[in-house]
């Protein structure tokens, strides 16, 4: 155990000396309240019970260089130059909001023991202006436990932050995230790209949780049709198994152009060009308020369409995407009032002729495929359904021909 003081933890963990890399690291949920809370803790000594765990890169990159891991080692020598000595494998919640608050970079509240035993409490304050005797208490007297793992290569990392969170589980994206595979680091740069539209579908709670770097995976799956599995079509559903199997056939990869990578190039770049008109539109759309999430059978309604107009050499003008979005609002919203009619229809026939009318069937309606994107089949026919209404009257919905 290496405990350290805050004063000294302040000096040696800032953000320019601990590299936090996204593939072992859960989303930042610590606000402020929690801050405070952590606080009263190191004010009691209670602190050092917690452990942040970090890397030592000259040493991972000298056990890098040792063991002939040029990968690793060409990580770490980055890292290096890039002037960071440790990276976070646990306790960034706690390392980051710790060291903004001693930087003055937020207040907080509370009633806390000062370096005397005697309890002050403030209100609202940046801890420049906390009094000087609990400022001296924090600084000097609280402790964090910090441990620095044993020198490793870069795929090791991700095996030591998965083991230093099995007591808390984390969920199934937060794990695909940390796979070395190409498509991870794809996914939290496109993610990063598309965040404004992803903020108006995905709620900030799930997006802690990278529900939205999971949107984006299913989107490309849904696009790509990659599948080895699928012998007839390559498309994917859109299970939880499936989205593992997505990551993992990446694995042994280094990046997306390595020759016979599952995830083409093209593929990819096709991907990116979709996402691109989707992410405009969802950004555009004037139909759902700011203050409302945009209904997920809107979010995938719009990405079909957009896949069918990139591929049909069709761009939306950039005057056009609250048409298009309003357009496409409408038309599945008459395909959905349309579909319930008929399946009405059907049951009220079915009685008629002296029939269970339990027999017919809900997956053969439209309102039954919007809500289920995962299902192969089900998306397909909703696609074609939307597609084939678009294709009759594109200028209506302010779609514009590309030149050849």
């Amino acid at each position: 155990m290496s405990l350290v003081s805050l004063k000294e933890f302040r000096e040696d963990h800032d953000f320019t000396e601990v590299y936090y890399a996204e593939e072992h690291q859960r989303r930042e949920v610590w606000n402020n309240q929690l801050l405070a809370l952590f606080m009263v803790s190191v004010c009691r000594g209670w602190s050092q019970l917690t452990t942040i765990v970090v890397a030592d890169v000259k040493k991972c990159l000298k056990f890098s260089r040792k063991n002939g891991d040029r990968v690793s080692t060409k990580y770490f020598q980055r890292i290096l130059n890039k002037g960071y000595r440790y990276i976070s494998l646990d306790g960034q919640n706690r390392s980051k909001k710790i060291v903004e608050f001693l930087n003055d970079k937020f207040p907080i509240s509370g009633t806390f023991l000062d370096a005397d035993d005697v309890s002050q409490t403030v209100t609202n304050k940046l801890f420049k202006d906390f009094p000087e005797r609990l400022r001296d208490r924090i600084l000097d007297g609280g402790f964090l436990n910090v441990e620095v793992a044993p020198p490793c290569g870069k795929d090791t990392l991700s095996d030591i932050f998965l083991a230093l969170n099995s007591g808390e589980p984390l969920n199934a994206h937060e794990k695909r995230n940390s796979l070395k595979t190409p498509i991870s680091d794809w996914v939290r740069k496109t993610r990063k790209t598309l965040d404004d539209a992803l903020m108006r579908v995905v709620s900030r709670k799930d997006a802690i949780r990278m529900l939205d770097d999971e949107l984006v995976a299913k989107m490309a799956m849904v696009l790509m049709r990659n599948n080895p599995a699928n012998n007839k079509t390559n498309h994917w559903g859109l299970s939880s198994d499936e989205i593992d199997r997505f990551y993992s056939m990446g694995l042994g990869y280094h990046s997306i152009s390595d020759e016979g990578c599952p995830y083409s190039l093209n593929d990819v770049q096709r991907v990116e060009e979709i996402l691109d008109m989707w992410r405009h539109t969802i950004c555009n759309q004037a139909y759902y308020p700011p203050s409302k999430t945009i209904a997920a059978k809107m979010c995938w309604a719009v990405l079909y369409v957009c896949e069918w107009a990139y591929d049909n050499n069709y761009d939306i003008d950039c005057s056009s995407y609250s048409l298009f979005f309003s357009k496409l609002k409408e038309l599945d919203d008459s395909l959905i009032s349309q579909s319930d009619t008929a399946y009405a229809n059907e049951k009220t026939r079915y009685i008629a002729n002296n029939l269970d009318p339990d027999e017919v069937s809900k997956q053969q309606y439209y309102f039954t495929w919007i809500n289920l994107p995962h299902q192969i089949p089900a998306r397909s026919k909703r696609t074609k359904n939307l597609t084939d209404c678009v294709k009759t009257n594109v200028f209506a919905f302010g779609l514009r021909k590309l030149a050849a």
